[in-house]
């Protein structure tokens, strides 16, 4: 019997209040955080796409202001349907881009820039016909 009560005055665990109140606390500080870092992720998606885009873009000016280039890549370069979707484009423009460095298209992961845009591509340059947000991509990039 003694040895039962020595058990029970050494024990230092922690109560059930504590750890409730402990869980509560990480409940509220994840209810508060997870939005903000939720918008933080999706703004590094958008940076990382607009990043995309203006790589393909600049390879295929580089490629056409080459002297070498006999002729020019053009076309139009179509977001995907829905986010997290790869960018599609004519073969003269995949070839373009390939030859430049760029194997492979983006793909596009952001709710921004993951869909409804379109960049033609002419011999005297290209702009941005299809951009539903507000031209929004065509001011990121700057033209």
């Amino acid at each position: 019997m003694n040895n039962l009560k020595e058990k029970k005055l050494n024990n230092k665990g922690f109560s059930l209040v504590e750890l409730i109140i402990v869980i509560a606390i990480m409940a509220v500080l994840i209810g508060v955080l997870a939005p903000q870092y939720l918008k933080y992720v999706e703004r590094s998606r958008e940076s990382a796409d607009l990043d995309s885009i203006n790589t393909m873009i600049h390879a295929l000016e580089i490629y056409n202001a080459d002297p070498a280039t006999t002729t020019f890549a053009t076309g139009e370069i179509k977001a995907p349907t829905a986010p997290g979707g790869e960018v599609t484009a004519p073969t003269e423009i995949v070839n373009a881009l390939k030859d430049a460095g760029m194997n492979t298209l983006p793909k596009m992961r952001s709710k921004e820039y993951g869909a409804t845009w379109v960049i033609t591509v002419a011999s005297d340059g290209w702009k941005v016909s299809t951009d539903s947000a507000n031209n929004k991509l065509a001011a990121a990039l700057g033209r």
